[in-house]
């Protein structure tokens, strides 16, 4: 059984004292311990054990932002819960951003109010002490980015039991939601705004959980919301993430533009999709070298070979590994009927065909990437056959 949550409730209105207090002397795991409608008994309260204060905040912008904003200064190790008569998105998220962890309507509903409580229960947990970021990027349109990305969020949950976050930043046309058959009320354009400040609690309510462990970041709904997303705002989304999910998973664009830039500048490890066909690997040189070029280290930039086996197949690849200096680092078989039908109906590989080899390989990644191990040197291998041929490398200086 879980400890019991601590809470204070503030109703600076006193409109509907014993209604508001009986909604949270129904929640199971709940410990009143206050009831006030002043600052200074709050400001005392708050002193104890305190793990939640609950906060009336009425039906304008005034006293319950500004007593939130109090909390938040004096105990910021106290989750805040705000009740407010609003609905509108930009009101809310006024809320959150004063200090609000978790909000819910008045009057209130008590499914609302039990999921707002168990979110607060869930965030405070302990800091995740380690955690890796994987950038997934592909070489072309096609090349299954957004599916390995989906999948692979999955098969890291499933691998170690432990969540992992989910963030779409191909921000105009991402498909993230499309294959996992969500609707998130909230965008990365909500916490990646030109000075947003990013904490947990921001971020708790802008993602989206989906019953399997994994959170979504979804890019914006509007296109033009796309520019409100800033470097400094990828970098800060994806170091909270990092203090609150073991793994964090990036499905990108293929730009390398300032935001990309700033997801993959602390990435342990950025995996190129490709396929075995010369337009492919040629973007993926492209992308492979200009990574190298911004600073990373060789063996965190990883290609992933996908649809392999396929029958027009005429790049083997052994000769894509020659190409790159280094090992496959995954293989991702060609499935193309399950697949796409776990992709027409919305659901990860796992769930409809669990014996898929494209679903075991994407396992396989997922134990790889969980692995301590390091890679490894690569192998340093001449290039040779049909892709040296139609694609060659500048040669490396000599060191």
């Amino acid at each position: 059984m879980p400890e019991p949550l601590k809470i204070v409730l503030f109703d600076g209105e006193e409109l509907a004292e014993e209604t508001f207090r009986l909604a949270f002397q129904q929640l199971r795991h709940v410990q009143i311990v206050d009831q006030t409608s002043s600052w200074d008994e709050l400001r005392e309260s708050l002193k104890g054990e305190i793990d939640v204060a609950a906060v009336n905040l009425g039906d304008k912008k005034g006293q319950g932002l500004s007593i939130v904003q109090r909390i938040a200064e004096t105990t910021p190790t106290c989750s805040i819960l705000g009740v407010g008569r609003w609905t509108d998105p930009e009101s809310i998220i006024a809320a959150m951003r004063a200090g609000c962890s978790q909000f819910v309507t008045w009057p209130i509903d008590a499914t609302d109010l039990s999921s707002a409580m168990e979110r607060i229960r869930t965030t405070r947990v302990a800091e995740v002490k380690t955690s890796k970021l994987i950038c997934v990027v592909g070489s072309a349109g096609g090349s299954g980015t957004t599916t390995v990305a989906c999948n692979l969020a999955m098969e890291l949950v499933h691998t170690t039991n432990r969540r992992c976050a989910l963030v779409d930043l191909n921000l105009e046309f991402g498909d993230v939601c499309t294959v996992l058959d969500c609707s998130p009320n909230y965008s990365i354009a909500d916490v990646c705004g030109q000075g947003a400040e990013i904490d947990r609690a921001v971020m708790t309510k802008a993602l989206y959980n989906l019953p399997c462990n994994v959170s979504i970041l979804a890019r914006p709904g509007e296109l033009e919301r796309a520019y409100d997303v800033t470097p400094e705002g990828v970098e800060g989304a994806l170091r909270t993430l990092s203090t609150m999910f073991s793994y964090v998973v990036v499905d990108m664009p293929r730009t390398l533009d300032a935001l990309n830039a700033a997801a993959v500048k602390n990435a342990d490890y950025t995996l190129i999709v490709t396929q075995l066909g010369v337009p492919f690997i040629r973007n993926a040189t492209r992308m492979f070298d200009g990574l190298i070029r911004t600073g990373m280290a060789q063996d965190r930039v990883q290609i992933v070979l996908n649809r392999c086996n396929a029958d027009n197949d005429r790049i083997t690849p052994e000769e894509v590994a020659a190409h790159f200096g280094q090992p496959i680092f995954a293989m991702i078989p060609n499935d193309y009927k399950r697949v796409q039908s776990a992709l027409d109906l919305g659901h990860p590989i796992v769930a409809d065909a669990p014996s898929s080899p494209a679903r075991l390989a994407i396992e396989q990644l997922a134990k790889k990437l969980t692995s301590e191990a390091d890679p490894g040197e690569a192998e340093k291998a001449a290039s040779s056959g049909l892709l040296s041929r139609l694609w060659k490398r500048p040669a490396k200086a000599p060191s």
